[in-house]
Parts: structure tokens; sequence; C-alpha cells
């Protein structure tokens, strides 16, 4: 039977660089011999082995020299690369780390590595297959949402700033998540939405067809943005303090993810819920936005700035 490793939490040593190690499944499950390393901050031990003891062999493909694998682990969504992953890159970059990031295949991963000053040579976008690699090194992991992050988070914040914003922001955004149907979480009557908000000055953005340097040249020079819950309030954090974050939930689901941030940066944050009475919500996690909250909120906010 497989013994469990604790890779996400470790002081010493730090870094820890692992031989001779597997990464098996969608979420690189590393393997040393018969000792599982849970390197992930969203999984429990179990669940690991579960997946394992169900993995269903694919190409196997090698990777020499030292490489850190940050694919997995919901690191397909922006939420948790930031608040989660792109940290440890970070922290390893800035104190020296020359060798490779194993990242997830999704555009704002080996695009933020970039930014932050990593060569494109030592960024390798996972494939569907399994690995094998010469040398496992792993930096502690911490969940988004725990406060002792938030120095690390910071530091990602203060080199996207420096690249991107200006004197004063100028921009108020709209976030929408209607672009494609499959979305969950759209808001429904958005044309009276983006009305409401044009009369303040509003520019909607759709954060999925945009590269990342676009997006955080909007966000990181924004005044205000209002948006359903979603990865893209994340930007919230890129923001100059002191800035207006207004997100929608439906009642069937508020997962308020952002109010580390929030809280950190002195933001006049907003949480703006679907109305729902006796018979309960008709759809689902589709938002309906309360106009008249809204309109209170925007009035008293931006009327005189």
């Amino acid at each position: 039977m497989y013994q469990v490793m604790n890779g996400r939490s470790f002081s010493e040593p730090n870094p820890l660089f692992l031989k001779d190690v597997f990464l098996f499944g969608p979420e690189g499950i590393p393997l040393q011999g018969k000792c599982v390393v849970n390197r992930f901050a969203n999984f429990a031990d179990d669940q690991l082995l579960i997946w394992l003891l169900h993995h269903e062999n694919r190409e196997l493909e090698g990777l020499d020299g030292v490489v850190m694998p940050l694919y997995g682990d919901w690191s397909c969504n922006f939420w948790h690369w930031c608040n989660e992953t792109l940290t440890m890159a970070l922290t390893a970059h800035l104190e020296g780390f020359n060798g490779r990031y194993l990242v997830p295949p999704v555009p704002f991963a080996a695009e933020s590595l970039r930014l932050i000053g990593v060569p494109p040579d030592r960024i390798v976008v996972a494939k569907e297959c399994d690995y094998h690699l010469e040398c496992m090194c792993l930096v502690p992991k911490q969940r988004g949402g725990n406060p002792e992050g938030m120095p690390a988070r910071m530091k990602v914040r203060e080199v996207f700033r420096s690249l991107f914003a200006q004197e004063a922001p100028r921009h108020r955004l709209y976030l929408s998540r209607n672009g494609h149907p499959d979305n969950l979480r759209k808001v429904l009557h958005e044309d009276a939405l983006l009305a409401m908000l044009g009369k303040y000055g509003f520019t909607m953005l759709r954060l999925e067809e945009m590269p990342l340097s676009e997006q955080l040249a909007y966000s990181c020079n924004a005044e205000a943005i209002v948006a359903p819950h979603g990865a893209g309030v994340t930007h919230c954090g890129f923001m100059q303090e002191q800035s207006l974050v207004v997100e929608f939930f439906a009642p069937t689901y508020i997962n308020p993810c952002v109010l580390l941030h929030c809280d950190y940066l002195r933001h006049r944050y907003y949480q703006i819920t679907s109305p729902c009475m006796y018979t309960g919500y008709q759809h689902v996690m589709d938002i309906e936005v309360h106009g008249q909250i809204l309109g209170m909120t925007l009035e008293r906010e931006l009327s005189q700035r």
C-alpha cells in the first residue's frame, strides 16, 4: 500500500527536492517509489489515493533536470492560480530557482510566468500524458483563503502593478460571464444592466477573450469593478487601494473569496445577492441583479467622483 508524504506544508528543507518522481493523471499526482507526495492545497490524502488506484496509464514523457510542477489542484482557474500557485512560482523565482516550471494548459499560466520574469524556455505546458521527472522541486503551498499567504500575494500584485499601473485609475469595468452559454453564473437581463452601468461610464469586458497582459492593463488602472462572482473578480487584487468592488451572487451559491484582498487593500466592497422569495430561487446559479440596490450603490459611490 502507498504511503503519503506531506509535500505542501514543510519548513526544512525548503525547497524540497525529490529524485525519480512520476506524475500521474490530469492532476499530476507525484509518486516516488511507494510514496505518494501530496503537493496539493485542495485535495486530501485519501482523494489522491482513490484517484491513483483508478488511474489508467497514459503516454509517459520524461523531463530531465529540475522541474517544479504547477498544474493540477484547480490551477486552471485564475483565482486558484493567482492565490495559490503563482505565488509559489514567484517565491521560487525570486530565490533563484533555475529549473523548469510545468504549468497548466491555460494561456494565463505561461503568460503570467513570463510577466514575473521567467524565461520562456523554462516554461513547459503540461500535456495529456504522465511524466517522469529526474528531479521534482516543491515549495510550501497555502490555500487561497489562508490569510498567512497575503504577503506572497502582495508580491504578485507589486510585480503586475509595476508593469501596468499608471498614475491615476481611469477605468470602470463590468466583467461579463455571458460570453459562452455553458458558463455558470450568467447575468439575466444583461442588456438592462449594461444600460444602467453605461450611465456611469462602465466598459464591459469578457476576460476569457483577452490575453492576460490586456486584462491587467485594464484592472491595474481601474477605479471600479462590477461583476458576477467568478474568477475574473480576482483582478480586484491588482487595483489601486480603496477602489470600488461590487460582486453579484445568486442565493444558491455565495462564496465571497475575494474578501481577503478587499480587506487588505481597504476596497469599498459590496455584495449584491439576487432576490429570493418564499417559493425559492428559480434561476439555479444564474444571477438576477437587484437593480435598485445596484443603482443606490453606484449613485452613492460614483456620482461625486
